[in-house]
């Protein structure tokens, strides 16, 4: 009897120790209401001819989130082709080979050269995508801890597009709270951070960055610019929330994923996340916050899209990053992916003037996302055990 406790007692530490339970949604947090989606994510590389051609493509990947997992085992896909025709098939475990920036999975694999002029990479996976509900109370009695966990710290450092040690930012947030910043919880101040920043940023510009061949990636200049000009897209409002939060010692991030409401999950788009002490990833909506009247909102009152955002199942996150690493490695144009860069020691994106003087042609994505339906509990684990029909034809 001792024999089996303690067995039992081993296999709920190991479980834990597996899944990170402090980085799960717990305590005030909930995840609720979980849908089945099936991923497809494809990059075409029109420029094969570059420097340091042997390089692996890349990508972040994250495969057990807070709101979001991908079933590795059976659903998993990577597929390298030469023009259409298929090179190399990588499936499950053997598509990753090291850890991005925020501990996402590294998607790992030979970008084909020849014979035909361009190459193709497609990712396929099914992913389940929860709702999000948070008690404000519970949250509201949330305290600054003397320590936050290791796996949050490297989200209060700055990185590429999020320059969160610019003094801009820390300008405004001893402006913002007078030095009085830990005299009210890290809820009650990340939600006064965010409404400053979405009522001082004016969203403009497209949401992605386009060529004549489709759809390059996303359309964003970064959290510095964004504050010093007051203007930015959709991910540069995300970026700048960040910054913010992370300039006040909150540990934050972006996330950049599909949604079935932008363009049907057909573009890019990004939202974010900040950790709340106790609770876990609190996922908020910037631009979709905007959009619903923010400015009208109190800060005592439940805020939607800001920890309470049912309709949080409708998105699919893939990455904690913008680009694989520090960013040296993206091709043309920030969209998740790198590889080599097209034009060697060019800007992001590539200016007009530089493509003229170089032969490159863009690199295009294309995504799409395929509903499976709602998930209970049966048909949940039932997925997990691989019983259920693939969303996705396998090109095995």
């Amino acid at each position: 009897m001792i024999i089996t406790l303690l067995a039992s007692v081993l296999l709920v530490a190991q479980s834990q120790t597996l899944i990170q339970p402090s980085m799960m949604p717990q305590n005030a947090l909930q995840r609720i209401d979980p849908k089945l989606w099936g991923l497809q994510f494809d990059v075409q590389i029109n420029t094969l001819d570059v420097k340091n051609k042997e390089r692996p493509f890349r990508m972040p990947l994250i495969v057990d989130g807070p709101w979001s997992q991908i079933k590795v085992d059976d659903s998993l896909n990577v597929f390298s082709m030469s023009g259409n025709t298929l090179q190399v098939t990588k499936t499950g475990k053997r598509v990753f080979n090291g850890k991005g920036l925020r501990n996402e999975r590294m998607l790992h694999t030979d970008v084909p050269l020849e014979p035909a002029r361009f190459a193709n990479i497609r990712l396929q996976a099914e992913v389940a995508a929860w709702g999000a509900k948070i008690d404000e109370k519970r949250a509201a009695q949330s305290s600054w801890p003397s320590s936050w966990p290791e796996s949050t710290k490297s989200s209060l450092q700055p990185q590429t597009m999020i320059e969160s040690d610019s003094a801009i930012f820390k300008e405004t947030i001893d402006s913002l709270f007078d030095g009085k910043l830990r005299s009210m919880s890290p809820w009650i101040a990340a939600k006064r951070i965010v409404y400053y920043t979405c009522t001082n940023v004016q969203i403009t510009g497209s949401r992605s960055m386009y060529s004549r061949r489709g759809t390059r990636g996303l359309n964003i200049q970064g959290a510095a610019l964004t504050a010093q000009t007051g203007k930015g897209t959709r991910a540069d409002l995300a970026c700048t929330c960040v910054a913010m939060l992370r300039a006040a010692g909150i540990p934050a991030r972006p996330v950049v994923g599909l949604s079935a409401e932008v363009d049907n999950g057909e573009e890019l788009t990004a939202w974010a996340e900040f950790f709340l002490p106790g609770s876990g990833w609190v996922p908020f909506s910037p631009w979709q916050m905007k959009n619903a009247g923010l400015r009208s909102w109190k800060i005592e009152r439940s805020w939607r899209f800001f920890g309470n955002w049912k309709d949080l199942n409708e998105n699919i996150a893939i990455a904690w990053s913008f680009a694989p690493g520090d960013g040296t490695t993206v091709h043309d144009t920030w969209g998740i992916w790198g590889w080599t860069r097209a034009i060697p020691g060019s800007e992001i994106p590539p200016s007009e003037m530089l493509c003229a003087e170089n032969p490159y042609t863009p690199s295009k994505i294309s995504v799409r996302i395929v509903s499976g339906g709602s998930l209970n509990e049966r048909k949940f684990n039932a997925w997990l055990e691989g019983e259920n029909r693939p969303l996705f034809r396998r090109n095995r």
